[in-house]
C-alpha cells in the first residue's frame, strides 16, 4: 500500500460518517429517558440499596451470589466504599423523590469513611481494611483511592449539607497535595506515612504498587480520577486553591496525556515523558466526558477542551468500537488493530454517556453519535443485563463468554448510575 493510500485510509477511519443529522422527536427522547430511569432503579439501585448497607461492620457489603444473596467479604476497599457513597449522594441530588432515603445511605457511608478509612495516625485514607476496621498491612496508600474518597465526601456534602463531609474532603485534598503531588503530576502510590516509595529509573521492571502500577510513574487512570474528584470538590466548595489545582489537572490531562489523533498515553515517566503502550478505549470515552465536566465547573468551556474531548470520542468510535454489535473493545493500538476484544461493563456505560453528550453538543452537524448511543444502550439492555435476578453483568472475555459477576471491589454502582442518571437528564433537556 502506498503512503498516499495509508493516509486516505486513516482519514476515512477518523472522519465521522456524513449524512443527514439524526433528529429524534421529543417524544422519543422522553421515552428513552423513562426507560433509562426504570433500568436505573431495577438493575442498579434496587439490587444494592438498602441490601448493601452493613449495619454490623459499617460501610457497604461487596460480595454477592448471582441471586444477590450476601457472601462473606474478606476485606473492604476504599474505592468501592467511596463509589457507593458518591452514588447515593448523586441519586439524592438528582432524584428528589428518593432524596430522604438516599441521604440516609450517604450518612451511613460517611461514618465508615471518617471513622474507619481515615488514618488517624498518619492522615490520608487507607487502601484496604479488614472487617474489624484494622488496615491491611503492609499498606501502600493510593492517589486513586484517596481521590475517590474526596470525590465521595464532596458529593456527600452537596447532598446533605453535612460540614463534616466537606471538612474531611478538604483534609483529604490537603494530604494528596502534600504527599502525592510532584512537579509533573501525581504519584500513583506512597507509603502509609506519606513517604515516597523506592524507585530506580534504570530498572526495566520497576516495583509496582497494589494496583499494579509503578508508583513513581504518572498514570492516566490516576490523573483523570483526581481531576474528577477535584471537580466535585470545587462544586462543593469554590476554594481558590482547589480551583487552581483543578485547572492545572485539566491542562495536564488535555495537553500531556491526550495525543493525536485522539488517544491517551496510559503512563508518563516521572519527568513527564510518554511511555509507549496501547489505547484504553473505555478510558478515552470517559475522559471526553470528564474534561468537559471539569471545564464546566471551572467555567472555562473554551474550544480547545471541547475539540480534544470530541477527538477522544471520535477516535474511540473509529478504532475501538464494534459497529455491528454496538460495543466497546478493551484495548488497541492508536491506529489499529484491536489487541484485546474483551468488554468491561464500565466501558460500555461510559461510552453511552459520552456518545449522548456528543450528540447533545454536535448532533445538528450529523455524525454517528445518536445511532451509536442507541446501539450502546441496546447492548447494555440485551447483553449485559440479568433479567432474572436484576443487575448488570461484568462483561465478556476475549472469546465472547459472558462474565457473570455483578459486584466486587472494583464493581460498585458508580459508572452505571452516573451514565444512566446523566443520560436520562440529558434526554429530557433535549426534549425541551
Amino acid at each position: 500500500m502506498s503512503a498516499c493510500s495509508v493516509v486516505l485510509v486513516l482519514v476515512a477511519a477518523l472522519t465521522p460518517p456524513a449524512g443527514t443529522p439524526s433528529r429524534p422527536t421529543a417524544a422519543e427522547y422522553r421515552r428513552l429517558a423513562d426507560e433509562l430511569d426504570a433500568y436505573l432503579k431495577r438493575h442498579v439501585l434496587a439490587p444494592r440499596f438498602p441490601r448493601s448497607v452493613d449495619s454490623r461492620h459499617g460501610g457497604f457489603q461487596v460480595s454477592y451470589a448471582a441471586d444477590w444473596s450476601p457472601q462473606p467479604d474478606a476485606e473492604r476497599f476504599v474505592v468501592f466504599q467511596a463509589r457507593m457513597v458518591w452514588t447515593a449522594a448523586t441519586v439524592a441530588l438528582l432524584r428528589p423523590e428518593l432524596r430522604d432515603e438516599y441521604r440516609a445511605y450517604v450518612r451511613h457511608g460517611l461514618r465508615y469513611l471518617a471513622d474507619v478509612f481515615w488514618d488517624r495516625e498518619h492522615g490520608g485514607f487507607h487502601t484496604y481494611v479488614r472487617l474489624t476496621g484494622a488496615p491491611v498491612e503492609p499498606e501502600i496508600k493510593l492517589s486513586y483511592g484517596n481521590a475517590f474518597a474526596v470525590y465521595a465526601l464532596a458529593a456527600a456534602h452537596r447532598a446533605t449539607g453535612d460540614p463534616e463531609a466537606l471538612e474531611l474532603a478538604r483534609r483529604g485534598f490537603d494530604w494528596m497535595e502534600k504527599h502525592f503531588r510532584t512537579d509533573e503530576g501525581y504519584l500513583a502510590g506512597v507509603a502509609r506515612d506519606g513517604s515516597r516509595l523506592p524507585f530506580d529509573p534504570d530498572s526495566v521492571s520497576p516495583p509496582r504498587d497494589s494496583m499494579g502500577w509503578p508508583s513513581a510513574w504518572l498514570s492516566m487512570n490516576v490523573h483523570i480520577h483526581v481531576l474528577e474528584a477535584y471537580t466535585e470538590l470545587l462544586r462543593a466548595s469554590p476554594d481558590e486553591r482547589v480551583r487552581e489545582r483543578t485547572e492545572s489537572l485539566l491542562t495536564l490531562v488535555r495537553d500531556r496525556f491526550v495525543t493525536d489523533p485522539g488517544a491517551m498515553h496510559l503512563f508518563l515517566t516521572p519527568e513527564g515523558r510518554p511511555i509507549p503502550g496501547p489505547v484504553s478505549f473505555g478510558h478515552d470515552f470517559e475522559t471526553g466526558f470528564l474534561l468537559l465536566e471539569a471545564a464546566e465547573a471551572l467555567d472555562k468551556g473554551g474550544p480547545r477542551t471541547g475539540r480534544v474531548a470530541r477527538k477522544l470520542v471520535d477516535h474511540s468510535l473509529a478504532f475501538g468500537w464494534d459497529p455491528a454489535e454496538g460495543r466497546v473493545f478493551e484495548e488497541g493500538l492508536v491506529l489499529g488493530p484491536v489487541i484485546d476484544r474483551s468488554l468491561q461493563w464500565w466501558s460500555q456505560f461510559e461510552a453511552m454517556n459520552a456518545l449522548l453528550l456528543m450528540h447533545e453538543r454536535h448532533g445538528r452537524e450529523g455524525g454517528p453519535y445518536w445511532e451509536a448511543f442507541l446501539q450502546a444502550w441496546r447492548f447494555i439492555r440485551e447483553r449485559l443485563t440479568d433479567d432474572e435476578h436484576g443487575g448488570v453483568f461484568a462483561g465478556y472475555d476475549e472469546h465472547g463468554a459472558l462474565l457473570r459477576g455483578k459486584s466486587n471491589n472494583w464493581f460498585a454502582a458508580y459508572h452505571t448510575a452516573r451514565a444512566l442518571l446523566l443520560s436520562s437528564d440529558r434526554l429530557r433537556r433535549l426534549a425541551e
